[in-house]
């Protein structure tokens, strides 16, 4: 089992508790028993909770396995100064794949300004993929459900050979605790995430 199936499990799980409720009310509760009329309308909540969750939970899982299945490489780098490396492998070349960047900060410390991050991309025998330059990830505003954190951006490039490629990453803005670096490759289809996504 993994996220993805948690993910449906939930969502279903919290709509099912929700129509268990309604269906409890309206089998228990004195006035909507007296009333048939009520008591239908109460009945047919819970069965539209119910579907409604299914849809959700299908939807759901539906969406974050495609993240998955697609996913070449995924981790989570150290910002702060220096260069760090991340090694992978190109199943398929000559198709487009993306390369995915976004700085990530802590929980308890949203961020303040933009990020800048300097990141390139080689091959195989060191030609040069994505050439070296700087992303610019401006700051995305938290929300009641979300907090602030920086915008992640997505780079396409053409690996023109199999093998080891390696993404460099560098930092230039302090405060950056973390780089989250994602690889997709449109035609896996047994790609994993990263734990905890």
């Amino acid at each position: 089992m993994n996220n993805s199936h948690l993910l449906g499990l939930l969502t279903f799980g919290a709509f099912a508790l929700f129509a268990l409720l309604t269906w409890t009310v309206a089998v228990r509760h004195p006035e909507v028993t007296r009333d048939p009329a009520l008591r239908r309308r109460t009945r047919v909540t819970a069965v539209c909770l119910l579907l409604g969750g299914a849809v959700f939970a299908l939807y759901a899982f539906l969406v974050d396995s495609g993240l998955r299945a697609t996913t070449l490489h995924e981790e989570m780098v150290d910002g702060g100064p220096g260069e760090r490396t991340v090694p992978f492998s190109v199943e398929h070349p000559g198709v487009a794949h993306e390369l995915f960047l976004s700085p990530t900060s802590d929980p308890l410390r949203p961020p303040a300004e933009d990020a800048q991050v300097v990141f390139s991309l080689r091959g195989p025998a060191g030609e040069v993929v994505l050439p070296e330059q700087t992303g610019r990830f401006g700051v995305r505003a938290g929300t009641r459900g979300q907090r602030a954190d920086w915008q992640g951006r997505t780079y396409p490039f053409t690996p023109s050979a199999a093998g080891p490629h390696e993404v460099r990453v560098r930092t230039l803005t302090a405060g950056v605790p973390r780089v989250h670096v994602r690889v997709v490759d449109p035609l896996k289809r047994d790609g994993q995430r990263m734990p905890g996504y």
